[in-house]
């Protein structure tokens, strides 16, 4: 800053020196070129640009280390969306992403219950980690749609894929992930812009596995997965990340330290009790709340209170709607209930 400082001050002098002559002190700046900062913010007034060069030129280490420059945003995916590649999903009808099939139903609504948590206990957001006591316990489609949610309050969302052994997130949204993906990114060989995909159906940017690679452990547990949380800190509000089952694998230790909090998922009537004990004595202090999935509407009278109340509201509202919608809403609210019963 001093030497903008010095220049305009210069400038100043000459033009007080010589009453008839008035000369714009910005238009005697010499542009110090597109400064990184002033390109992300879209600043164009020269003067402000010479600014934020001076600023990077005196301190290069800031950004590097991920302080944020005064007028800066930490949010800068928002500014950089549109230099990811684009991913277009099928709209689907048999599809159990809950905001595109029914964003007002009672699966979403338990959702949105579950973001008011967590945006209560991390109002600038984080990065939750998401996982489940074994295979098969909804953890993919519940993360999925918590991000969904996320995205839908206007946050910049990134989806990690980092249960790399099986991945299912381009299974579930019907698509596949070209290279590089995330495991090239986990090794070095890829900068994490460069594995991430933004869907603009859900509002968000996802990273998945290209192709599994043969060692998962090695990659996971490295310095690579450190490093891209680190990144995606500082470019997103919400990151959130599908790790492996708690139990089976040795990654989720590490990953549960560069998160914020964890969400264990929980499959109703279907996860047995002691796997569920084990994965909370291992996730210790790290476990912030359990969601139970597909608790349906029969085991409990909170919820058929609710389906009741919003079937009737339903029916009134769109009296021309067809006895098949109908079924398939209350289906869809019985299958893909989220429910935080596990809050610290």
């Amino acid at each position: 800053m001093s030497k903008v400082y010095e220049a305009l001050r210069q400038k100043e002098l000459e033009t007080s020196a010589d009453p008839g002559l008035y000369v714009p002190a910005y238009d005697q700046v010499e542009d110090a070129g597109p400064a990184s900062v002033a390109v992300d913010l879209g600043v164009t007034d020269r003067v402000l640009r010479a600014a934020l060069a001076a600023v990077e030129t005196e301190h290069p280490g800031l950004r590097e280390a991920g302080v944020s420059l005064p007028g800066s945003s930490k949010r800068e995916a928002q500014t950089s969306a549109n230099a990811f590649r684009r991913l277009e999903l099928t709209s689907r009808e048999s599809s159990r992403l809950v905001f595109q099939t029914e964003p007002h139903g009672l699966a979403a609504e338990q959702f949105r219950f579950l973001r008011r948590n967590l945006e209560q206990k991390f109002p600038t957001g984080g990065v939750l980690l998401m996982t489940s006591p074994a295979p098969r316990d909804g953890k993919t489609l519940t993360t999925l749609n918590l991000s969904t949610c996320l995205a839908d309050s206007d946050r910049s969302v990134l989806l990690l894929e980092a249960d790399i052994r099986q991945p299912s997130i381009g299974r579930v949204l019907d698509c596949s992930s070209s290279a590089p993906g995330i495991e090239d990114v986990l090794a070095g060989v890829a900068e994490p812009s460069q594995a991430i995909h933004r869907i603009e159906e859900l509002s968000l940017c996802v990273s998945m596995v290209a192709t599994p690679p043969a060692d998962p452990s090695h990659l996971v547990g490295g310095d690579g997965a450190r490093k891209l949380v680190a990144w995606a800190r500082r470019h997103f509000d919400w990151v959130v990340i599908d790790s492996p089952p708690a139990l089976p694998a040795a990654d989720v230790s590490h990953l549960a330290s560069l998160a914020d909090a964890t969400l264990l998922v929980v499959r109703a009537q279907s996860t047995p009790r002691d796997l569920v004990v084990r994965s909370v004595e291992m996730l210790g202090n790290h476990l912030f709340g359990v969601v139970l999935n597909e608790a349906t509407i029969e085991s409990n009278p909170y919820y058929r209170f609710l389906t009741e109340y919003r079937q009737k509201t339903a029916v009134s509202s769109r009296r021309g709607s067809s006895k098949a919608k109908t079924e398939a809403a209350t289906h869809l609210a019985n299958e893909t209930t989220g429910v935080v019963s596990k809050i610290q």
